[in-house]
């Protein structure tokens, strides 16, 4: 999946509903980040995050998605392969909404990665067409 396709699909659904917020990484890298905060305040949030990833984890518990309701709004935290896609959101109601909607992004993202790595190794890497002059 290129950059461009991820900010789009990204993207579209930060106009979803009530998201305001979108933050996607791999570990510590971010591939994406569309908060309107300072990255000291997004450093502190990714920071609690990994404080209760952490905790899961220490008592053998993986969790997929873990969604949070705080002060201003709704946090909604999909884990999937080293990913984390963040999503802030205002409603609550729509909860299992964006997490579907994130889930198939996931998935998308994934089955892309899958497909690259599969042609990487067969040599079928598919070409972008060429342009023609006219």
């Amino acid at each position: 999946m290129s950059p461009e396709t991820i900010i789009a699909t990204l993207g579209a659904m930060r106009q979803a509903g009530s998201v305001f917020g979108v933050l996607f990484s791999k570990g510590t890298d971010e591939i994406i980040s569309d908060l309107a905060y300072s990255p000291e305040r997004v450093d502190a949030m990714v920071s609690v995050l990994d404080d209760i990833i952490i905790y899961f984890d220490q008592e053998g518990r993986q969790p997929e998605i873990l969604s949070f309701c705080y002060d201003g709004g709704n946090l909604l935290l999909l884990l999937n392969r080293g990913h984390r896609l963040i999503v802030l959101h205002h409603n609550a109601d729509e909860a299992d909404f964006i997490a579907k909607a994130a889930g198939a992004f996931l998935k998308d993202y994934f089955t892309s990665l899958a497909v690259d790595d599969w042609s990487d190794e067969n040599g079928t890497k598919q070409r972008s067409p060429q342009k023609k002059s006219v």
